[in-house]
């Protein structure tokens, strides 16, 4: 098979998914993050490659919607 080195993991509800290569921690196809041929956490993905989210959540005073027109 093309992907033997890919360990599965199952949770209790029968969903099947990847475990982190590094850490080992079991993850959905949906939340894990490919490096190379393995799958691996968001932590483990941010320390191996050093991206990051590109995500800034800005803090405003005053929300659009309690402005006084």
């Amino acid at each position: 098979m093309p992907h033997e080195h890919i360990t599965l993991a199952q949770a209790p509800n029968g969903e099947i998914g990847p475990r982190c290569e590094t850490c080992g921690v079991r993850l959905t196809f949906g939340n894990a993050m490919v490096v190379g041929k393995f799958y691996m956490c968001w932590e483990h993905y941010v320390e191996s490659t050093g991206a990051d989210t590109a995500t800034s959540v800005g803090e405003a005073e005053e929300r659009f919607w309690m402005t006084n027109e």
